[in-house]
């Protein structure tokens, strides 16, 4: 007496699609998750750049909008950017690619460092996390030439398009100064 061809018809039958689907949305998250988190942590000499103290010339970000991509021009498909507000040493913002979905942050800015909390578009999960700030080269200032501070592994963009604007007030709305 043999009970295999019975174990057999009651096992459940799963498709590769089935599972596929069923998992699409928590691998899709934790692919953009880890993406924002290997873009944002410094690399090579950056390192010793973040974690030195700052100095006279590292100041942290003066209040106003400011928006960073993993490349200097905007609207690359596949790159990653940042757009955030800051007021007081207090930001908000949000990470996006382009035509995908973006998860707001506030948070605080120090002098070497944006501590924030991320939360999930999908869920509303929070999730505190730490951009560190590296210095971008010199700029022009009343008191002389000061270092600009970006986040690591990300450049300055100085023109915000309509859709940055409208990711940063709607994150601006569920997170006011």
């Amino acid at each position: 007496m043999t009970f295999a061809p019975l174990a057999q018809e009651f096992a459940p039958q799963l498709s590769w699609t089935v599972l596929f689907n069923f998992m699409k949305r928590p691998l899709v998250l934790l692919a953009l998750s880890l993406g924002l988190l290997a873009n944002a942590l410094p690399m090579g000499t950056e390192i010793a750049t973040a974690s030195t103290p700052p100095t006279a010339e590292a100041a942290p970000l003066a209040d106003g909008v400011y928006l960073y991509g993993e490349s200097p021009q905007p609207d690359e498909r596949g790159k990653t950017y940042l757009v955030m507000a800051v007021q007081a040493g207090q930001a908000v913002g949000a990470f996006y690619q382009l035509d995908s979905s973006f998860d707001c942050f506030h948070g605080q800015v120090t002098a070497n460092r944006i501590d924030m909390t991320i939360v999930n578009s999908y869920d509303q999960a929070a999730y505190p996390y730490e951009v560190a700030l590296a210095t971008s080269g010199a700029i022009a200032s009343a008191s002389g030439a000061v270092s600009a501070m970006v986040p690591a592994g990300f450049y300055a963009i100085d023109t915000l398009s309509p859709t940055d604007q409208q990711i940063l007030a709607t994150c601006q709305t569920s997170f006011p100064f």
